[in-house]
């Protein structure tokens, strides 16, 4: 019996194979691939690889730690890292930003500026929820982003043997009291954990008028991240909500038309990220 090429699989096999051959390709336990490249800044369209979190504001002053597959070709970190610092290099690039946001559905007042923009962003240390990319505006409103690519999955729970009682202990000291004051989530300590730990404690961290937005693709078949993407649907709720990466980089690369640098940098996006998913 023959197995279904999974959806990560297909993908990296099509963009390894679009890589020409004279550029020298990187290893994986010991096997080199043709989507992985020797290094992490070649993965980026531009070249130029961001080493702070911080893009604008003072939310934090880490630096970025690139996974260890950063320097594949289909890392979701370096997507996200990838399609948002372009916006920041240029003042008025914001402004387009926005804009995208408004027409993938979030609120957001005209007058309203970015305050903070930061990749990586980690809210409690103790608590350890860490924000693919996260924005504040001059008004208040916080908009958190968790980034998929070739992810199978919104994350779960992970048994640690040598504390076995960790996730009560998490539940009594953190989650409990934050779940108290969520205007989005009415769950126990069960439904909490069982029931996409992943989303549920990025959801938590929302206040009334923020976003919580969940990028995928929507050519992104796999069972447990399309189980995850309907449970978000289910909340019914605006404020919560799942976009896709096809939808997202069309209204993008239709609001940039104007600019040709952006116009540009976004094409170059779609040809590596999106146009792949159609194929």
């Amino acid at each position: 019996m023959i197995r279904k090429e999974t959806f990560a699989k297909k993908i990296q096999r099509m963009m390894g194979e679009r890589v020409p051959d004279y550029i020298p390709r990187g290893s994986w336990q010991g096997h080199t691939y043709a989507h992985i490249f020797t290094d992490i800044e070649i993965n980026f369209i531009d070249g130029m690889c961001p080493k702070f979190c911080n893009i604008k504001g003072e939310l934090t002053d880490t630096v970025i730690k690139y996974h260890k597959g950063a320097a594949h070709m289909n890392s979701s970190q370096v997507v996200c890292i990838s399609f948002f610092k372009k916006f920041f290099e240029k003042p008025e690039y914001e402004n387009y930003l926005l804009e995208v946001l408004r027409k993938s559905g979030i609120s957001i007042e005209q007058d309203e500026k970015i305050v903070s923009a930061t990749f990586e962003y980690e809210p409690c240390e103790k608590e350890g929820t860490n924000f693919d990319f996260y924005l504040v505006l001059t008004g208040g409103k916080r908009i958190s982003f968790e980034i998929k690519y070739t992810e199978a999955e919104f994350g779960g729970i992970s048994v640690d043997k040598e504390e076995s009682g960790k996730y009560d202990k998490k539940w009594d000291e953190i989650y409990k009291g934050m779940v108290d004051q969520s205007p989005f989530l009415n769950v126990n300590r069960e439904t909490f954990y069982k029931t996409y730990y992943q989303i549920n404690r990025n959801i938590v961290y929302a206040k009334a008028d923020d976003y919580v937005v969940f990028l995928t693709p929507s050519a992104n078949d796999a069972k447990a991240l399309v189980a995850g993407r309907n449970y978000i649907d289910g909340m019914k709720n605006p404020h919560i909500c799942n976009l896709y990466w096809e939808d997202v980089i069309g209204i993008t690369q239709n609001t940039v038309k104007d600019c040709e640098e952006l116009k540009d940098y976004y094409l170059k996006f779609h040809h590596k990220y999106i146009e792949i998913l159609d194929q």
